[in-house]
């Protein structure tokens, strides 16, 4: 993979669609190491940068939106933390004649690119960047470290999931010897909210129930609690932690919906419980205990769909 990135005239890193910290900053730590190492590259995603993410080093240098004709010129295409490659939103002409690398951690990765790394044992792909930046002996520098920082942070749950290991944080001490601010990302990503999320987060638990003798929770947010908030699916990220955080739940579930009647699911889950083989079922993917999909239908419909997929997996 290092040779094909270092010989390419011109390399577009690409996050997936609605990105979260995990891929922005595996995106950006990306943009340092080939910059580092002379590479022509570029950062262009079909979404914005999310506000939590907009304070790491670089951020501003992300372009977004549908129109890829200023990237003629690349002739290569790294993707970030993205399980297929629908989940990119680049069009299939675009990507023809262009060599394509696919960087993962999702276990229901379906290894759509030229080179496929993906390795699911990782807790974050920003920590599969820190690993590539170590390969290429180049020194970690505020920017890479601040990036990878965020990215595994958020994706750990700030260090409370299964794939947070003893690696995990002998990587993390690296991180913050080369500059990683740990307050700043604090106050950023977990601290720094509009009050309005809070009357969404309000109404959200308003929807909190509890099925299958209390071993799953679910919540549901509409579209008509965004619009009445003014907020957006972004201002929902860790609601579901909520439902996660009751004794006895196994399986939590958040329904949120994007547009009316196309659902975005999310489903958290425990030791032995699959949650990623239940987004399977579903048309989604992920991990083995953090997985989602995204459905269309009514509330009712989708929710009965749902709702069967936990009930097997309890019953497996």
């Amino acid at each position: 993979m290092r040779d094909v990135l270092l010989a390419s005239r011109k390399v577009h890193v690409v996050a997936h669609v609605s990105p979260d910290c995990d891929t922005i900053g595996s995106q950006i730590a990306l943009n340092a190491l080939l910059r580092a190492l002379g590479v022509d590259v570029v950062m262009h995603n079909v979404d914005a940068v999310p506000r939590i993410c907009r304070y790491v080093p670089t951020s501003e240098l992300i372009t977004s939106g549908k129109d890829f004709s200023h990237l003629s010129d690349c002739d290569t295409i790294v993707s970030v933390d993205a399980g297929s490659f629908s989940r990119l939103g680049l069009p299939k002409s675009y990507v023809q004649g262009k060599k394509m690398v696919n960087i993962d951690h999702h276990a229901s990765n379906t290894h759509y690119a030229d080179i496929n790394k993906v390795d699911a044992r990782y807790c974050a792909t920003g920590a599969m960047i820190y690993d590539l930046i170590q390969a290429c002996d180049v020194s970690l520098d505020a920017t890479m470290a601040s990036a990878i920082y965020a990215a595994v942070v958020t994706d750990t749950s700030s260090f409370r999931n299964i794939t947070t290991t003893a690696d995990t944080h002998r990587m993390v001490a690296e991180l913050l010897d080369a500059g990683a601010d740990v307050a700043q990302a604090s106050q950023e990503i977990y601290q720094n909210f509009r009050k309005e999320r809070f009357d969404l987060l309000r109404d959200a638990l308003d929807s909190l129930t509890l099925e299958h003798d209390g071993r799953s929770a679910w919540i549901a947010v509409p579209c008509h609690l965004y619009e009445a908030s003014g907020m957006t699916g972004e201002d929902s990220e860790g609601f579901i932690d909520y439902a996660r955080s009751i004794a006895g739940v196994r399986i939590a579930v958040f329904l949120r919906e994007e547009s009316p009647d196309c659902w975005k699911i999310s489903v958290r889950g425990v030791p032995p419980y699959d949650v990623g083989r239940l987004a399977s079922a579903l048309g989604g993917g992920g991990h083995q205990y953090a997985a989602g999909c995204t459905m269309h239908g009514s509330f009712q419909q989708v929710r009965q769909q749902v709702y069967d997929a936990v009930d097997a997996c309890l019953q497996s």
